[in-house]
């Protein structure tokens, strides 16, 4: 149940992230460089998102053998 929370904590965290990113493609006012640095944290939280959902298939497929 846990990594469920944790599933539905980082997906929530990478909206979030994609909102700020759209956001900030619109306004001139941010730097490319901070753009840059935007792009990057919602890479790391939509690499995290991955690496939760694939933990969860391969519990989900081989939670009988208890890992």
């Amino acid at each position: 149940m846990k990594l469920n929370l944790l599933i539905a904590d980082a997906q929530t965290r990478l909206d979030q992230a994609r909102r700020e990113l759209k956001s900030a493609v619109l306004d001139f006012d941010v730097s490319d460089d901070k753009l840059m640095e935007m792009r990057a944290a919602a890479r790391r939280v939509y690499d995290e998102l991955g690496a939760l959902d694939r933990k969860k298939l391969k519990r989900g497929f081989l939670g009988f053998l208890k890992f």
